[in-house]
Formats: C-alpha cells, sequence, structure tokens
C-alpha cells in the first residue's frame, strides 16, 4: 500500500511540474485563444475567432477574425483596434474576415451594429 501511495504522489507532482511548465512556456496570462460567440442583436449572430499566428518578426502573435453566421442584410460586422480608436475592418457581408494582427501595442475587439434592430454587440478585448 505505501508503494502505491508513493507512486500516487510521484505522478500527482510529475503532472504537477508539467502543467506548470506548460503554463510558463505558452503565450501570457493575459492572451486569450479559441472561438467565441458574440452576444446577439435580434439579426445578427458572428463568432469572434482568436488564434496565434506567424508574424512578420519571426513570432507567433494573436490575430483576431469575425465571422458572420446570422445577418439580414443589415448587419455589420466590425474590428476595432483600440490602440488608434478605428475600425481596422468593416463589412455587410456574412463572409469571416481577414485575420488582424492583434500583438503588441494593439489591442483589438469585434463589434456587430444591428441597424435594423438598433443594437450593438462587442466582443472580447484581447
Amino acid at each position: 500500500m505505501l508503494s502505491r501511495r508513493t507512486s500516487l504522489r510521484t505522478a500527482v507532482a510529475v503532472l504537477g511540474a508539467g502543467t506548470v511548465l506548460a503554463l510558463t512556456m505558452s503565450s501570457p496570462a493575459f492572451a486569450v485563444e479559441g472561438d467565441f460567440q458574440m452576444p446577439s442583436t435580434p439579426n445578427c449572430d458572428a463568432v469572434q475567432k482568436i488564434e496565434p499566428r506567424l508574424y512578420t518578426d519571426g513570432q507567433y502573435h494573436d490575430f483576431q477574425a469575425i465571422d458572420p453566421t446570422r445577418t439580414n442584410g443589415h448587419c455589420e460586422f466590425l474590428i476595432w483596434d483600440s490602440s488608434n480608436g478605428r475600425p481596422v475592418y468593416d463589412s455587410i457581408s456574412g463572409s469571416q474576415s481577414p485575420w488582424i494582427y492583434d500583438g503588441p501595442g494593439h489591442s483589438v475587439r469585434t463589434e456587430i451594429i444591428d441597424h435594423l434592430g438598433g443594437k450593438l454587440s462587442w466582443g472580447i478585448y484581447n
């Protein structure tokens, strides 16, 4: 019984050390990756996509895209860069946007404007 308990402790210690190492070697704590359903408006829906991609400096940085999932022709889909206070992508298309750089010096988030329903929906800042 003692050897089983010892082996369990060793396994837990190894897993814990591996988790710490993986978290230390990964992206900074404030970075978020994944696909996120944005809050719906009466007529428009979209998914905010965030993923690391290779940038021109040879490093991996976050990029964002907005992928409309429901539109009635009165929806506007934007990606804002708060570092310059302007949209870097603005479309009424139902197609996914290009991937927009969201690395150091930039704070990017997505937005839906429902012109028919008079509602706004914001994605998360990354």
